[in-house]
């Protein structure tokens, strides 16, 4: 057994500070251990420095502060690794539920959009969340901490803007957008200025933030800008009331005729019905006037079930598409038109249509109807 002297014992402790461990409780607590190692180790003649040397070298990786870095994570984030290992386990689950959820949606298969929701939401409110919250405790400096908020905070709005738009829910473009405001406009510059002035960083950080431009570019290609927009409501929105006319003058001449079915005159007012409640809860009129352009009341491109949350416009949807499907049934020559790649083969296929859509599909069934 060695016995170490007083020496040795402060040529050990003035090496463990030199390594940059400054605490002094955490310095006598690793002098303590390591004093034990070679007292019970090594053996009474044996070299101390070089047993010292193998004995330091198994505390750390690249270097004895890592301990007390360490040491401070847990006496300052005392659930650090527990939201760690929370982080990394939402990570893998919301990877593999993404994936399922994206191979479901191609094939057509029944749960994608649980899977999507589940596994978007999860790495949106869960995995980012506690990624930020792990990596900001491991900076010092507030400019590094502004850009791990900064992407942590658009990650999360873009996700969240995907989510949205798959599941055909308001408020994406929204949400891309502010994704798009925080990357471009708070991250970019932190990132770029901090990452420039290191001559050994300086041309990943700018080819990285020209992805960034580039990419952020190729998104808002994508988008439609107001006047377009508004230029293309008001095309459909003609068209929606052309059909309205052309209707009208079908509707008089055969509504009344006695080949007219009982059944197909249900169906033509269920979806006259229908039209009306949806014009009534998106221009507050059950009825477009010849003026629209003029008044400003357009029809914009949104999804139909956005105006079927509230229970007798979901009723009569739901009623619309049994009978429509009862119609087609009894009615074998018109079956190809009202059902075969139509908004009435399910309920789940109308809620997720487009505006323009159902009023095409509602004026082209009214019309056959009145064959």
């Amino acid at each position: 057994m060695y016995q170490l002297s007083e020496s040795q014992i402060d040529y050990i402790l003035n090496d463990i500070s030199a390594r940059g461990v400054e605490m002094e409780d955490l310095q006598l607590n690793l002098l303590d251990h390591v004093c034990c190692i070679i007292e019970q180790e090594l053996e009474a003649d044996g070299d101390f420095e070089t047993f010292y040397l193998q004995t330091i070298e198994k505390f750390y990786k690249s270097s004895l502060r890592e301990v007390e870095e360490e040491t401070k994570l847990l006496l300052t984030f005392k659930n650090y690794y527990v939201m760690r290992k929370v982080m990394m386990n939402s990570g893998y689950v919301s990877s593999v539920l993404i994936l399922i959820g994206l191979f479901f949606k191609f094939m057509h298969w029944p749960g994608a959009a649980i899977c999507l929701v589940l596994g978007i939401g999860g790495a949106s409110l869960i995995y980012i969340p506690l990624l930020f919250t792990v990596r900001v405790k491991e900076k010092n400096e507030l400019r590094d901490k502004l850009q791990l908020a900064a992407a942590s905070i658009a990650g999360i709005l873009m996700s969240l803007g995907i989510l949205f738009k798959v599941m055909h829910w308001p408020f994406s473009f929204q949400l891309s957008l502010l994704a798009m405001a925080f990357l471009i406009l708070l991250f970019l510059p932190i990132y770029l200025v901090s990452g420039i002035r290191n001559p050994e960083t300086k041309t990943n950080t700018i080819t990285t933030s020209m992805l960034i431009v580039i990419a952020c570019g190729l998104w808002f290609t994508l988008v439609v800008s107001p006047r377009a927009s508004r230029k293309n409501a008001a095309i459909k929105t003609a068209f929606i009331l052309r059909n309205e006319k052309i209707l009208e003058v079908e509707r008089k001449s055969r509504i009344d005729s006695v080949e007219t079915k009982l059944d197909a005159r249900e169906v033509f007012e269920d979806c006259d019905k229908l039209k009306k409640l949806l014009l009534n809860e998106i221009i507050g009129s059950e009825r477009l006037s010849d003026d629209f352009d003029e008044r400003n009341i357009l029809i914009e491109d949104e999804y139909v079930g956005k105006y079927l949350d509230n229970e007798a416009a979901s009723k009569l949807a739901e009623k619309l598409c049994k009978d429509v499907r009862n119609f087609a049934k009894s009615n074998p020559e018109l079956s190809p038109m009202l059902l075969s790649n139509s908004l009435f083969e399910t309920d789940e296929a109308f809620n997720h249509a487009r505006v323009y859509d159902v009023f095409n599909e509602l004026s082209q069934v009214q019309l056959l109807t009145l064959k």
